[in-house]
């Protein structure tokens, strides 16, 4: 094996070179961490300009394109023929060709250019503990996915995340999440992630992490330390806790809006919130839940804040009501 084949050979590296930003961060890592690579890279590189692919990704648009050109071609080289026999022999000969070259093609973009996303989720009123290929583990709250590359994940270790997850990382090369607001980059600790919508929050329990926005602004977070996201700046908190209130079933308010927090009671519990009226969502709540018991929950949050529920098991929908 040459000294490039390693970059060649690696999907990831090759959407990058093709184009796909989202692996900036990571290859940009890489070459600070192996400065001695770069010339190997910049080779690895040029090869893979050379072969003048234009698409990392096989989609279907390009797949019709790619039978319009095969149309035209077999269409070009129509030539006049003396029976319809001859004409319906050759022509299927033709498309039964192109079949096989369109099937070559394919083959060739999946197995070379894009990437085999592998995806773990917990869905609602589940969590789910993943093993990562390289020894880390993952645990999901409910309604969270993470997706990786399970082929190269040792060569390169980054995921998605959606939703919220607690990550305890084995030491090794850099390890990333993306986010839709952002990455969180660490080389071996434990953190957590809330990654929903427009709230983002991430807390160190262990090491270091390294959380940057998609506008490159970054923060750096030690053991103890909680980073929220808010109006395009990170703000710092401190906490005293060894693992996330979550995964103890629990779930601390703090003048939180009672949408916000019944939003959570859907995903813990997969029921269906009604309102019977509307303004109840904006009424403010303190306090703490648990995931145990869904009448628990209900209990607590309608003695405190006034209001009536009605549970109905067939259908899994609550009915909230003053």
């Amino acid at each position: 094996m040459s000294a490039i084949d390693k970059y060649i050979e690696n999907k990831d590296f090759v959407t990058w070179v093709l184009g796909d930003v989202s692996k900036d961060e990571f290859w940009k890592n890489y070459l600070e961490e192996n400065p001695e690579e770069k010339e190997n890279i910049d080779k690895a590189k040029d090869w893979v300009k050379q072969v003048k692919v234009k698409d990392p990704y096989f989609s279907a648009q390009r797949e019709n394109e790619l039978w319009k050109i095969i149309d035209q071609k077999i269409a070009s080289s129509n030539n006049p023929i003396k029976t319809k026999t001859i004409s319906f022999k050759n022509t299927w000969w033709k498309y039964g060709a192109a079949v096989i070259v369109l099937g070559l093609i394919v083959n060739f973009y999946y197995r070379n250019f894009v990437p085999q996303h592998h995806v773990e989720m917990a869905k609602k009123g589940f969590t789910n503990e993943v093993k990562l290929p390289d020894g880390s583990t993952v645990n999901l709250n409910a309604e969270s996915s993470i997706s990786y590359d399970k082929e190269s994940f040792t060569a390169g270790r980054y995921l998605s995340l959606k939703g919220e997850a607690f990550f305890k990382v084995e030491k090794g090369q850099t390890f990333q999440v993306n986010t839709e607001m952002g990455t969180v980059t660490v080389l071996g600790t434990s953190f957590n992630i809330l990654a929903r919508k427009k709230t983002w929050v991430v807390s160190c329990y262990t090491g270091k992490v390294a959380v940057k926005d998609n506008d490159g602004n970054q923060v750096i977070l030690t053991k103890g330390q909680e980073a929220v996201y808010k109006n395009g700046n990170f703000v710092t908190n401190t906490h005293k806790l060894s693992q996330p209130d979550w995964q103890r079933g629990l779930f601390k308010y703090s003048n939180a809006t009672l949408e916000t927090v019944f939003k959570e009671i859907q995903r813990q519990f997969d029921v269906r919130i009604i309102y019977k009226n509307s303004d109840i969502q904006k009424l403010r709540f303190s306090g703490t839940i648990s995931n145990k018991s869904l009448e628990q929950a209900l209990d607590i949050i309608s003695k405190s804040m006034d209001i009536n529920y009605k549970i109905d098991n067939q259908t899994k929908e609550v009915e909230i009501s003053y």
